[in-house]
C-alpha cells in the first residue's frame, strides 16, 4: 500500500499525464462553430442571450440553463469506426462560475435516440472534452437499434448547465469544434477519457472491476522518467492522496481486529 501511495503522489506532484496520441480512423468534423453555423431553435435563457456568429467560434453569453437545437441530417456525416465524441469549447464568467460550467451535447440518429454526452462542473478556460461514443452519460427516446448511429446522425443539441452558480450572472460559452474521433485505448484508462491521471483512480475505487490498478500504476509512473524536482500537489491532489491513505487506514483496521 505504501509503494501505491508514494508512486501515486509523485505522478500527481507532477502532474503527469499519459495522453491518448494518434488514430486508426481520420477525425470526423461535424462542425466548427463557424460563420456558417446556426440553431433551428433556441429553448431556455438563450432566448434572450447575446449570440455571436464568428469565423472560429459560436459563442452564448447567457444566465442559467440554456440550449438549442440543430439540424444536422444534411450534412453527409459519417463517423462510423470512430469510438469517442470530442468537444473543442471555452468557458468563461466570474470565479463563481469556476466548476460549475457543464457543456452538453446530444446527438440524435435516425431511428430517433437521444445520445447525451455531459461533462458536468468545467473549470473555466479552453477544455478539450472527450467521451465514449458507446458510453452516453443518458440516453432518452431510444429507437428501434440500440447505441448511436454513427453513419446516421440526423440532429444535434447543444446544452450549458450552469450547476449551482444558477442565476447569479452571465457566462460565455464559445462553442469551438465538435468531432467524432478514435482514442487509442490506453491500460489504467478506467474512466476512458483519453488520459491517465487522478480521475482513473477515482473511477477504479468506486468500481475496480474495471481493470487491475496495476496498469494505471504503471501507465502514471511511466511519467515519472526524466523529472528530478517535485513541486506540491494541489487541491484535487491533495483529495486523491486522502482517499488512498483511508484505503490503507480501513485495510489496516481490519487486519488488527
Amino acid at each position: 500500500m505504501k509503494k501505491i501511495f508514494n508512486l501515486f503522489a509523485a505522478a500527481l506532484a507532477l502532474s503527469a499525464v499519459v495522453a491518448w496520441s494518434g488514430s486508426s480512423r481520420a477525425d470526423v468534423v461535424i462542425t466548427t462553430f463557424d460563420d456558417t453555423y446556426f440553431e433551428d431553435a433556441l429553448y431556455s435563457s438563450w432566448i434572450s442571450s447575446s449570440i455571436e456568429y464568428g469565423p472560429d467560434s459560436y459563442s452564448v453569453t447567457a444566465t442559467g440553463y440554456g440550449s438549442n437545437w440543430t439540424y444536422i441530417g444534411g450534412y453527409g456525416i459519417d463517423g462510423t469506426g470512430n469510438t469517442h465524441v470530442k468537444l473543442d469549447v471555452t468557458l468563461e464568467g466570474p470565479p463563481a462560475a469556476e466548476a460549475h460550467l457543464g457543456p452538453i451535447i446530444t446527438l440524435v440518429d435516425a431511428d430517433g435516440t437521444r445520445n447525451n454526452y455531459a461533462w458536468f462542473g468545467q473549470l473555466l478556460g479552453n477544455n478539450i472534452l472527450t467521451l465514449p461514443v458507446t458510453s452516453p452519460s443518458w440516453v432518452e427516446a431510444p429507437g428501434s437499434t440500440p447505441g448511436l448511429d454513427l453513419a446516421a446522425i440526423d440532429h444535434m443539441h447543444l446544452q450549458i448547465d450552469p450547476g449551482g452558480y444558477g442565476q447569479q450572472g452571465p457566462y460565455t460559452v464559445h462553442w469551438n469544434e465538435l468531432s467524432l474521433v478514435t482514442l487509442n485505448t490506453t491500460p489504467g484508462d478506467f474512466d476512458e477519457d483519453g488520459d491517465v491521471d487522478g480521475r482513473d483512480f477515482l473511477a477504479w475505487q468506486a468500481n475496480s472491476s474495471l481493470g487491475l490498478l496495476s496498469d494505471w500504476q504503471t501507465a502514471y509512473g511511466a511519467a515519472l522518467t526524466g523529472f528530478t524536482s517535485v513541486p506540491e500537489p494541489g487541491t484535487f491532489g491533495m483529495m486523491i492522496l486522502a482517499s488512498i491513505s483511508a484505503i490503507g487506514l480501513r485495510r489496516n483496521r481490519g487486519l488488527s481486529a
